[in-house]
């Protein structure tokens, strides 16, 4: 699905069901994505807290220790503009105006993966398209080491 040239997107799977958050995570992966998973709202937030900073969200709403509007929040505080996928069971616990201007998406269990990796693929390339992330940084870093030693030789 993604081009595999570039590096692969980081998508943070926020969910306590430990099957479906496996099942979800290996498809994300078989179509390119990078995904890291917590199994709790507080887990979610302390990844979150570290970089690099995920390039999408996808949560439940209802999370335990920290709920998963409240996961959104705290990854739109560090990344504006971050995409935020709600696949929930809890389709009535959204709040529209919750977000401001960038709603997040709402897909409700049982998800149809292909529409919901679709919306993910259009909300990441729509999402700061020129933004340099810290992890773009770091392979510069590291190519510019690479490139200043071979020259030294």
């Amino acid at each position: 699905m993604l081009d595999p040239s570039s590096h692969p997107h980081l998508v943070l799977l926020v969910d306590d069901d430990v099957r479906t958050s496996r099942r979800m995570a290996d498809m994300l992966r078989e179509d390119g994505f990078a995904v890291e998973i917590a199994r709790d709202g507080a887990a979610a937030v302390a990844r979150l807290a570290r970089a690099p900073v995920p390039d999408a969200i996808v949560t439940e709403f209802n999370t335990t220790h920290v709920d998963g509007t409240a996961v959104g929040h705290f990854a739109r505080a560090r990344r504006p503009g971050i995409p935020i996928i709600f696949a929930t069971g809890y389709p009535q616990l959204f709040q529209p105006g919750a977000f401001g201007s960038e709603p997040p998406l709402v897909f409700t269990k049982p998800v149809d993966y292909a529409s919901l990796r679709d919306a993910l693929t259009s909300a990441l390339s729509r999402a700061n398209p020129t933004e340099v992330t810290e992890r773009d940084l770091s392979a510069l870093a590291t190519a510019v080491r690479v490139q200043s030693t071979s020259t030294d030789d």
